[in-house]
């Protein structure tokens, strides 16, 4: 690990793998100097940010920059002035945002998360929710999921797995930030996770870790999925080095920037001794459309499931406002209650793999719909709703009506609502089976006084659902 990051992790603390070539660039000396150099995040064709580490009067002091690109290269960053701290850095900068966050060290030494307004030049430090008193908060990144502010950070808080961990925060529309979230054991562990990013082209969180610190220093990890429902990590084979590689940030699906002491990274005394700013590029493949297609079609029909009498329940609506995201975070929650009342195995398992690996597979599916949309294709989509048998029929159907509403609601708010136009317009059409109980398995329970196989066993979960059946592509 290099020595200069040991001194100032405190302060400043997806990729899809092709077979062909990746371009790994080293930027020259405009950018990278004998200090540290992190954390480079390009906003547009011409403009960059990024942080700068050096000594100073025998402290270490961190800088934010701005360069900007002229025939093909980046030039000496100018000090992006931001306030009178001691320290700046960890840039999270988005054009359509109105703050630019960032982490700042004030006179006491202390390490917070702020945000600045540069248009009205409003400075606010964030609250006690992510300031937490006597804990590190630094490395804040900005994102959208699901037409939601997040913010992730990281934080050395209570409540964590050990060292450094990385947390959220959801932003409402007023700005308010909800409680701070930890994003789970699939992503934490008791070693130090550090420099979140979440790839919004590919849905997956990207972050670093010393884990493996023996064998590889600090290395990046990717995982997929959402918030704190992650799948299993990987090592990014493809971009790491036995030096320390962190720092990966996106500039568009294909392409980025990482920072790592690898050759030939620029130092003074000590060879690999400071980070310096690296460019990647995958190449830009396109996958054709009837292989694509052919794996998506490979996942149908999929099953979205529900707890018992959700959405809304004790209603007789056929329509919700809520969407299928907001029940599966509900019922993916009862995960516990469940295992306490009934403790089969299978539900363990339903919770961990059909109900999580489902969803995940509702997103790409309705990636993928996206791109066939802008291909010039329409599409019918075809979803069938169920209920357990617990219920009477008419309810029972209504509450598959509800169901299959929730999908739609999740559709149409789908990566900021980029499918909505496309519904308005009937490129977009979604044909409803609401079957209630009548395809459901007779051997399931009815008995509302045995709530324990009627609600709680894998026969009537698996009950609770709706499915997308077909999506039929209309040229």
């Amino acid at each position: 690990m290099s020595k200069i990051f040991i001194k100032i992790i405190i302060i400043i603390i997806p990729l899809i793998s092709f077979s062909q070539e990746l371009e790994i660039k080293h930027l020259s000396e405009f950018i990278n100097t004998h200090g540290a150099e992190l954390n480079f995040i390009q906003i547009n064709e011409t403009t960059a940010f990024y942080t700068s580490s050096s000594i100073e009067k025998e402290k270490y002091r961190s800088l934010i920059f701005e360069t900007h690109l002229k025939s093909g290269e980046w030039q000496k960053g100018r000090y992006f002035h931001l306030g009178d701290s001691e320290s700046y850095a960890n840039i999270s900068y988005n054009l359509n945002d109105d703050y630019v966050y960032y982490s700042e060290v004030d006179k006491n030494g202390v390490t917070k998360i702020v945000c600045k307004n540069l248009q009205k030049s409003i400075y606010k430090r964030l609250n006690n929710k992510i300031n937490l008193p006597e804990s590190i908060n630094t490395q804040p990144h900005k994102t959208y999921y699901n037409n939601n502010d997040v913010l992730y950070f990281v934080s050395d808080r209570k409540g964590g797995f050990g060292g450094m961990d990385i947390w959220f925060s959801i932003i409402d529309k007023l700005g308010n930030y909800g409680e701070p979230i930890n994003a789970g054991e699939r992503i934490n562990t008791k070693f130090n996770e550090i420099t979140p990013y979440y790839n919004v082209w590919t849905g997956e969180l990207f972050f670093s870790s010393d884990r493996n610190e023996q064998e590889n220093g600090i290395d990046i990890f990717k995982s997929t999925g959402s918030l704190n429902l992650w799948n299993n990590t990987e090592r990014l084979m493809d971009l790491n080095s036995k030096y320390d590689d962190l720092y990966l940030s996106f500039y568009d699906e294909y392409s980025g920037y990482f920072s790592s002491n690898r050759n030939p990274s620029f130092n003074i005394q000590e060879d690999n001794c400071c980070n310096d700013i690296f460019y990647f590029k995958y190449p830009n493949i396109k996958v054709s459309n009837k292989t694509f297609n052919d794996t998506i079609k490979k996942h149908l029909p999929i099953s979205l499931y529900f707890h018992n009498d959700e959405p809304n329940p004790r209603s007789v609506r056929k329509y919700t406002e809520k969407t299928y995201k907001d029940c599966y975070i509900s019922y993916y929650k009862l995960k516990d209650k469940y295992i306490k009342i009934n403790s089969d195995q299978d539900i363990e398992t339903f919770f961990e793999r059909t109900l999580k690996n489902n969803y995940n597979k509702l997103n790409l599916i309705l990636d993928y719909i996206h791109k066939s949309l802008k291909r010039g294709n329409n599409i019918v989509l075809n979803i069938k709703g169920f209920a357990s048998p617990l219920y009477e029929d008419q309810y029972n159907i209504n509450l598959s009506n509800r169901r299959i509403s929730s999908l739609m609601n999740l559709i149409m708010t789908f990566e900021n609502g980029k499918l909505s136009d496309y519904f308005d317009s009937g490129r977009l059409k979604i044909i409803q089976l609401p079957y209630g109980e009548n395809k459901s398995n007779r051997l399931v329970s009815d008995d509302p006084a045995n709530r324990k196989k009627s609600i709680y066993s894998i026969g009537a979960m698996l009950e609770r659902k709706i499915e997308i059946v077909e999506i039929v592509e209309l040229k």
